[in-house]
């Protein structure tokens, strides 16, 4: 297993907060079962069918092996109305636990509605897939062009021994010397002069820090045309409003204030052809300017926006950017669980992360033979206490995908105390994209 894999096993397994990725299509028509089933039997060849074995070995990494079994999709008895859809794909996290080393890590869901449509739900652990394995196992799925069930051909590799694990440990120290004495070389990497999750102050104990908190949502659709007019109007592109708008997000709950830069958390994929790790993304960070403009904080520059992610993101691909994780990814991999639980108490989350899914291929609008009328993507993590939440200071998470004539922005706000119900957030977002001239329609 990769280091980021890794991590989220570790968030799962020692901080006891496992990370779900949910995408969920929104069908005009009743998708069978059947074709359902299709994909998730060919989705269960390839690469997310997965287990996570334990090294037995401290120092090695943990490894993954094929999955022998998957689960069905499952059918929801009733139908529901279309203003329910949220609520129902909140309960379908808990209907199939995933489990690392048992399975399963991943599961599909659907119901049908009584204004004749069908929602679709395709949940996975961010263990076994970031987005791009996400998207394109199911892609390949679709096209009954399974991919190989692990980064290897071997099927004796993932008979590990004591002797495999202990050859292991012994690569990784070699790795994590050298990845200290890279990073002595590196230096400090430069300090983004932004409002940032790492700056806020850590919030006094609460007597409700140990409930466990429901994260506010909104999915708020548009039009693609008014969406893209927006744009125009700007001066800006898809990405840098999707930006914008989630820093108005966090101005207008409080989180930030206006008048000074916030840090903005990009993802990017580094996966290339063939590439069958589990998760393989990267990211960077910009300071986005903020104003206040008759008394409401706005962002209203996009090109800065696009100036600063086109140099940032340069910067990485040519690897003059310094990335003082990578150098101590080793290091990290090869601290026992028990030692690791004390340190990530003090892990924070970004203020603000923003991934753009731009217009998916048309074998993800359609796998089961009828285009979406739209898709939302969210993260989830679950069981998270609104203790933990304060304790990692994040703002907001956003997505953003282009379905057909319709665009939809998901937003995920994970301060309970600015933002302490996805009521709130809705309101928050109409006034939002109301500024830009949008007036969202929600999930």
């Amino acid at each position: 297993m990769t280091y980021d894999d890794e991590v989220f096993l570790r968030s799962a397994t020692v901080i006891g907060v496992p990370v779900v990725g949910q995408t969920a299509w929104r069908f005009p028509a009743e998708i069978p079962v059947e074709a359902v089933q299709g994909v998730v039997d060919e989705l269960a060849k390839g690469p997310l069918n997965r287990l996570v074995v334990r090294p037995k070995v401290i120092g090695a990494r943990s490894r993954w092996v094929p999955a022998t079994t998957a689960e069905p999709v499952r059918l929801h008895p009733d139908r529901i109305k279309p203003d329910q859809v949220m609520a129902w794909l909140d309960t379908t996290t808990d209907e199939v636990p995933f489990d690392p080393v048992k399975g399963p890590l991943w599961a599909f869901f659907m119901a049908y509605t009584t204004d004749g449509g069908t929602v679709v739900t395709y949940n996975a652990s961010h263990i076994v897939c970031d987005g791009g394995m996400k998207l394109g196992a199911l892609i390949a799925a679709v096209r009954r062009q399974p991919l190989p069930r692990l980064p290897f051909d071997d099927p004796a590799a993932t008979e590990v021994t004591r002797k495999d694990d202990r050859r292991d440990a012994r690569a990784m120290a070699r790795a994590a010397a050298g990845g200290l004495r890279a990073a002595r070389r590196a230096g400090k990497p430069p300090v983004l002069e932004a409002q940032s999750s790492e700056k806020r102050p850590v919030p006094p104990p609460q007597p409700d820090d140990h409930v466990v908190h429901e994260v506010a949502f909104a999915g708020a659709d548009c039009p693609v045309s008014e969406w893209n007019a927006a744009v125009e109007r700007a001066g800006g592109t898809s990405n840098t409003l999707q930006i914008a708008l989630s820093v108005e997000v966090l101005l207008a709950a409080g989180i930030v204030r206006p008048g000074e830069p916030v840090k903005m958390s990009l993802p990017v994929s580094l996966r290339g052809e063939g590439d069958l790790r589990s998760n393989a993304t990267s990211g960077v960070s910009i300071a986005v300017e903020t104003e206040l403009r008759d008394g409401v904080g706005r962002v209203t520059d996009l090109a800065h926006i696009r100036e600063r992610s086109k140099r940032e993101f340069s910067a990485l691909f040519k690897g003059t950017r310094p990335d003082p994780i990578a150098h101590i990814a080793p290091l990290a991999q090869m601290i026992p669980d028990r030692v690791a639980k004390p340190l990530l108490k003090n892990v924070v989350t970004p203020l603000g992360l923003a991934s753009n899914l731009g217009r998916p291929d048309p074998d993800f609008i359609a796998p089961f033979g009828v285009a979406a009328d739209a898709i939302v993507f969210r993260g989830l993590a679950l069981g998270a206490t609104r203790g933990e939440l304060r304790r990692m200071r994040g703002g907001v998470t956003s997505w953003w995908c282009e379905t057909g004539e319709t665009c939809t922005f998901g937003i995920r706000a994970l301060d309970p105390d600015a933002v302490p119900d996805s009521e709130r957030l809705k309101e928050i977002v109409t006034d939002v994209y109301g500024r830009w001239g949008l007036v969202p329609s929600f999930w």
